[in-house]
């Protein structure tokens, strides 16, 4: 009788963090970074066969291995952009100085696996590669200096930023690695391009980046001969890139089926840097088209929630990270069509390999919580924060 006369109690709205995290976020980056992950293993079955073939290792092998890296890097994904926004600005400085002390080490532990370039840390189970824990790390670090001085000292925060740069670039150019060094400035050079440099400043630093690029052509035998072979118009049916046209050719829109692709067993690194390869000659064009699909989902759908982002800091973060993933995806496809220089590139959550994947899961987890829609009120200072 009380609910007829009075009406129904109000329904009171639950505290639910799961609800709240998901209203926040951007479910179209998150179900695009999903996509990306479940189509790398499935093109991992494919691709790297060959590699448990030659290691007498069962066929799925580092199929299985992936599933591991693939579920760190999607945990990794939810916690941070689920966590407080200066736990991740805490996470990230701390990240950046202790892949930096890495990096240093590497020539003293560091092995090449007989590449030419060392790069990793083995410890016989597990493999690590430093630099791709640099990068979104580098990102986080040199965005709060600049935010943090943008109003009180700019000339410091670039001076500082640009040093850190520059050791970073010192420490690849020693393994070398002229990819990852290619996308390190270009954060760089985005975020200071946001904020505004000098015409001096521009000079130095153009100066500074050809004398880079000379250092690697002089130094660099390895570096010398894949742009030779890049700008030479005679290109070797066996070499790699003779083997990614040969792949790209014979699978066509509709490919010849899973499983039934040949090169893979000849194209080194087929389930890391030349994946796309072996996607395209299986699965066709249209398995392309879709993994372009989702990096432009993540691309377009990143970019809407920066470009009315107020707070410098979220925004220098938010577009340093996309120009990670977005720059890395655009090599390793520009090198398949034979647009850019081989470079070495992993293809973001579908190439093999621990350090890439959980790298990507760590960028991937801050750029959501950086985007997330939050009152202006509750957005941490520079300097501290709760």
């Amino acid at each position: 009788m009380t609910d007829i006369i009075h009406g129904s109690p109000r329904a009171m709205p639950v505290d639910n963090p799961f609800f709240r995290w998901w209203q926040s976020i951007d479910q179209w980056t998150l179900l695009a970074a999903l996509g990306l992950i479940v189509t790398g293993l499935l093109l991992q079955m494919a691709a790297s066969v060959p590699l448990a073939d030659s290691n007498d290792m069962p066929a799925f092998f580092y199929v299985y291995r992936q599933t591991i890296y693939s579920i760190i890097s999607f945990s990794l994904i939810v916690f941070l952009s689920s966590t407080n926004l200066s736990v991740v600005r805490r996470f990230g400085i701390t990240g950046f100085f202790c892949a930096v002390i890495a990096l240093a080490l590497l020539p003293i532990f560091g092995t090449d696996f007989g590449k030419g370039a060392v790069r990793w840390f083995s410890l016989n189970w597990l493999t690590i590669q430093p630099s791709e824990y640099l990068k979104p790390f580098f990102v986080v670090f040199v965005s709060w200096i600049v935010a943090g001085n943008i109003h009180s000292n700019p000339r410091a925060g670039l001076t500082l930023s640009f040093f850190s740069m520059a050791i970073c670039v010192f420490l690849l150019a020693m393994q070398p690695d002229l990819g990852q060094t290619v996308v390190l400035i270009g954060c760089w050079v985005l975020i200071h391009f946001i904020i505004g440099v000098s015409w001096l400043f521009s000079t130095v630093f153009f100066t500074f980046a050809s004398t880079v690029g000379f250092i690697f052509y002089q130094f660099s035998n390895h570096v010398a001969i894949r742009l030779q072979t890049f700008f030479s118009n005679v290109i070797e049916p066996t070499s790699q890139i003779g083997l990614v046209e040969q792949a790209i050719h014979s699978g066509g829109f509709l490919g010849v089926g899973a499983g039934n692709g040949k090169i893979k067993w000849s194209l080194p690194d087929a389930h890391t840097d030349f994946i796309i390869a072996v996607a395209i000659e299986e699965f066709g064009l249209i398995v392309f088209i879709l993994i372009l699909t989702l990096f432009i989902v993540i691309l377009l759908r990143t970019l809407s929630r920066l470009l009315v982002e107020r707070n410098p800091f979220l925004l220098l973060v938010g577009l340093g990270l996309l120009t990670i993933i977005q720059t890395q995806a655009l090599i390793n496809l520009g090198v398949a069509a034979r647009l850019l220089p081989t470079k070495g590139m992993t293809l973001p959550f579908i190439s093999y390999g621990g350090s890439s994947m959980v790298a990507m899961g760590i960028l991937m987890g801050i750029l959501l919580n950086v985007t997330r829609r939050r009152p202006s009120e509750n957005i941490d200072s520079f300097m501290g924060g709760t």
